[in-house]
């Protein structure tokens, strides 16, 4: 059994998206690791679903009752609108995966694979201890005052089953939400981390809104945090080709198409008039590869 898994968990809203990322990261990680996806909430085909995944090497779990046993004491009016309770999911997955799993690598599904993990894999979290890349906040007071942050971000995260703090960030989460700034799972992991944090390279986690700045052949994984969303369309900064891979899946088969959910006209609209005034002022502005956000990804893994 392999003692290294990549996973994910999603609710049925955001199935389509995080099935993508999951075949990706079945397609750019090492057959030691394997890929994980597991469902906080019933969907009706799951068992079709769960079979057609399996041939490409993704195993989907109905965890819907073992993370209602975690997070059912949590109370739901702190999830609202595009919340959703199963972003919580990953302070507890040591209480849903199975034993045998000591490195854990968590993905958000707004995520896309777009080269080799193998170093990341290979990486071991000593125990204790969890790895992390800056968040998009950081990266933008780091570009706008020159001061570096070691505020992460929660969509990417790789840890020892050991001495993982997701319990104790559930626990202050439960007790006093106000402490996590309105950011629910990462506000807690970062209050509560202290030395257990060892900052990675932002290839490993880089924000969609600094596309436009670095040399995508520079990254491995993407994080298309906040909207719009590459599934909904082509939106600065990001190119048709980021979008295309959705349009692909779609097509790939009828269930991958049912799962999608798409967006309002008005809505799409509206993030094409800002696509473009953001495209237009990068034009005008000239920007090139910025070496400050480059300097996030240079070197090793652990910055």
């Amino acid at each position: 059994m392999n003692n290294q898994c990549i996973v994910y968990v999603t609710d049925v809203e955001y199935s389509f998206p995080t099935i993508l990322s999951a075949l990706q990261a079945r397609k750019f990680a090492s057959l030691a690791s394997d890929v994980c996806v597991l469902m906080s909430e019933h969907l009706d085909n799951f068992e079709e679903l769960k079979s057609l995944l399996a041939g490409s090497g993704v195993e989907l779990i109905d965890a819907t009752e073992a993370l209602q046993h975690s997070l059912g004491k949590l109370d739901s009016a702190h999830f609202q609108g595009r919340i959703s309770v199963s972003t919580m999911a990953k302070l507890v997955l040591c209480e849903v995966l199975p034993a045998h799993y000591t490195q854990i690598i968590y993905l958000d599904g707004d995520t896309q694979i777009v080269s080799d993990l193998g170093e990341f894999e290979s990486a071991a979290v000593p125990e204790g201890r969890f790895f992390a890349a800056r968040d998009y906040t950081a990266i933008h007071d780091f570009l706008a005052t020159g001061k570096d942050s070691h505020y992460f971000n929660a969509g990417v995260l790789k840890f020892h089953r050991n001495g993982w703090i997701g319990q104790e960030a559930l626990e202050l989460f439960a007790r006093n939400p106000e402490a996590c700034d309105g950011k629910h799972d990462q506000g807690a992991l970062n209050y509560v981390c202290g030395s257990a944090l060892t900052l990675i390279s932002n290839r490993w986690n880089f924000p969609k809104q600094f596309l436009h700045l670095v040399d995508m052949s520079s990254l491995s994984i993407v994080h298309y945090m906040a909207h719009p969303k590459p599934w909904h369309g082509t939106f600065f900064p990001w190119s048709d080709t980021e979008s295309q891979v959705y349009v692909d899946l779609r097509k790939a088969h009828p269930i991958y198409n049912a799962l999608y959910r798409g967006i309002s006209f008005d809505r799409k609209i509206l993030y094409k008039y800002r696509s473009i005034r953001a495209r237009m002022k990068h034009a005008v502005q000239r920007e090139q590869p910025d070496p400050r956000v480059q300097s996030l990804l240079a070197g090793d893994y652990i910055v």
